[in-house]
């Protein structure tokens, strides 16, 4: 199975966990929601990682594993800089960590997009277009 693939599947079963709520205590959404602190590190480790060219996947050596889902960074994209800007809360406390990050790709203009850190162990980072197609949002 490829790596892409072994993402997909791990992503659906995250996506699909966090949809039930109220089904027991190992499936409700806070289960699911990751500290700010936690959620800021795996995102943080992320970008560091691709910004110093590895490829998309898992991330080394992270406690908790973190996963990264990215269109941009699968595509062979080049990421040169970041800033996290914010930090969205998550709706009523759960749900995904929510942050606003400006990339600079290659030779490009800035640009601002967001990213979902969802998961205890691992940590699923997901840009945001990633998140809402494997959600059917």
């Amino acid at each position: 199975m490829s790596l892409f693939s072994r993402q997909c599947l791990a992503a659906t079963a995250v996506i699909a966990l966090i949809g039930i709520s109220g089904c027991g205590q190992a499936n409700k959404v806070e289960d699911f929601t990751p500290a700010t602190n936690n959620a800021r590190t795996a995102l943080t480790a992320a970008l560091d990682y691709w910004k110093s060219g590895k490829p998309l996947g898992t991330i080394p050596d992270t406690k908790p594993t973190v996963e990264v889902v990215d269109f941009q960074w699968r595509t062979g994209q080049k990421l040169k800089s970041y800033e996290i800007i914010a930090e969205a809360p998550p709706p009523q406390g759960q749900g995904p960590r929510t942050f606003t990050i400006r990339l600079t790709l290659g030779q490009g203009a800035p640009v601002e997009t967001q990213y979902m850190v969802v998961g205890i162990d691992p940590l699923w980072v997901y840009r945001k277009e990633d998140f809402a197609k494997l959600s059917g949002g």
